[in-house]
């Protein structure tokens, strides 16, 4: 399954890349009006803090965050992905 459109046309992953950087938290204009907006939107559809993910990244490291990550959304049935977006296997659909 691809992205969805929104994603792939996404204006915050463009902004990043055009200034060479990697993660919006490395930008002097962090944290923009793009990522407020889309923090505000994935505390009410997701309970999940963008804008927290980073500080954890800037304090203790990208690999000890994606370690974090694994933990919290592998498949305890199969060894799958869940989405945040749905909160359902990528590979058994289990809820």
């Amino acid at each position: 399954m691809g992205k969805p459109e929104h994603c792939r046309i996404c204006k915050i992953k463009d902004c990043i890349k055009d200034k060479g950087g990697s993660y919006c938290s490395e930008c002097p204009d962090y944290p923009c009006k793009l990522i407020k907006s889309l923090e505000k939107s994935y505390n009410k559809r997701y309970q999940a803090s963008l804008m927290e993910n980073s500080d954890f990244v800037r304090q203790q490291g990208l690999e000890k965050f994606m370690e974090q990550q694994k933990r919290i959304y592998t498949c305890p049935k199969c060894g799958g992905i869940i989405s945040i977006h749905d909160r359902e296997c990528s590979e058994c659909k289990k809820a």
